[in-house]
């Protein structure tokens, strides 16, 4: 019996390793060089994916033209690839896997269309998430998760009080993937298509996300607490096919943010709480730490995510931003057991008029250059709040 190292290879190139939680599929690359944690900072288009309540947030009338994202992980699988790439002539199955145990692949592709104005956020995206991993030298597996969305999201977020905001979002989902573990006849036969035949079928789904921030002004700096419900009671998706597509999980996240914002520099540290719902997470995993620096032009973020590091960078050059992240995601089940390290890059455009707000805070918990606040010296509020100086 004998392998094709390159068939393998594109096997989890293109389709990709196994995890319990993945929240890359509609995460911001910002928000993922803070760590992922998010829930009180987005103020922006992210709050259609992040909190709803962040909507209430939101200035001026902004229109994402575009937004491309690309990502990958398994830099030790493709270097083992690469040093026995054209000696498996002749070789032994067995001895050829063997170079796989325990390797993991994850690549990702995005791009979406947002709408944002105070109080209301519509959008339109398609993601891609695929990961594999080959593990159990006695019976050796593939496990492979795929999952590729597009749909429609349409918010709302409105103060109920200065210093309350509410929010909710409603979604339309189209989805096709698998959460399947190959055993070792697929592994023998390396046949691409049994892969490719179980994502053949769409499933369409419906769901909502509610959220709360609170807003706690002060004259140098601001606070926000949040919280977040997505995709309330969980989303099934449906196939005509009748085939077997992977759940969308309902996840409770508490957040908090603080924004100190000065002329020439802004700092937004964050932490977030996620997945409050689920009693088999552990504790250690659930907590995110995250923050942003925030220089005229360029944005520097770190924090730990899921007990590992993620850095970040953001480049704003006017109608375009460029923004690239690097974070760890667990894919066993408690911190430190199998790190997936990831990367990723984001290409924006964007176009933003006026800075009303429904709110007229000056600092709604989001520090950095490259986010999509201006100056408040002008803005107007439905509560008539205090007119402040507000740098991005």
């Amino acid at each position: 019996m004998q392998l094709s190292i390159t068939a393998l290879f594109a096997i989890l190139i293109f389709f990709g390793s196994a995890h319990a939680t993945d929240t890359t599929l509609n995460s911001s690359v910002r928000a993922l060089g803070m760590g992922d944690a998010f829930t009180a900072v987005a103020n922006d288009d992210s709050s259609l994916f992040y909190n709803p309540a962040g909507l209430a947030r939101v200035r001026g009338l902004n229109l994402k033209v575009f937004d491309l994202d690309a990502g990958a992980s398994g830099l030790s699988a493709y270097k083992k690839f690469i040093s026995i790439k054209g000696t498996d002539t002749g070789s032994n199955y067995a001895d050829k896997i063997q170079e796989f145990y325990g390797e993991h692949v994850w690549t990702g592709v995005g791009g979406e269309a947002m709408f944002t104005m105070p109080m209301f956020g519509f959008g339109a995206y398609d993601h891609l998430s695929s990961t594999l991993r080959i593990n159990n030298p006695v019976y050796p597996q593939i496990h492979t998760r795929i999952i590729n969305d597009y749909g429609y999201v349409m918010g709302f977020g409105a103060p109920v009080s200065p210093f309350m905001h509410l929010g909710l979002d409603l979604k339309y989902i189209k989805r096709t993937g698998t959460d399947t573990v190959f055993g070792p006849s697929f592994i023998a036969d390396l046949d691409p298509k049994t892969i490719t035949d179980s994502v053949s079928g769409w499933g369409t789904g419906y769901g909502f996300d509610l959220g709360t921030t609170f807003i706690i002004p002060a004259p140098f700096f601001s606070a926000a607490l949040s919280v977040a419900w997505k995709n309330v009671g969980g989303i099934e998706f449906n196939s005509a096919t009748g085939s077997k597509i992977p759940s969308e999980p309902n996840n409770i996240t508490a957040g908090a943010a603080i924004s100190v914002d000065t002329p020439i520099v802004s700092v937004t540290p964050a932490v977030d709480f996620q997945n409050l719902n689920d009693a088999n997470m552990q504790l250690t995993r659930k907590v995110n730490l995250g923050i942003e620096i925030g220089l005229p032009l360029i944005d520097i973020r770190g924090g730990f995510h899921e007990g590992y590091y993620t850095a970040g960078l953001g480049l704003n050059m006017g109608l375009f931003r460029v923004d690239a992240a690097t974070y760890g995601v667990e894919l066993g089940d408690y911190p430190g057991q199998i790190e997936d390290r990831r990367y990723v890059v984001q290409f924006t455009m964007q176009l933003g008029i006026g800075n009303f707000s429904a709110t007229g805070d000056s600092k709604s918990g989001s520090g950095g250059s490259s986010g999509s606040g201006k100056d408040a010296s002008s803005s107007d509020s439905i509560w008539g709040g205090k007119k402040l100086k507000r740098r991005r």
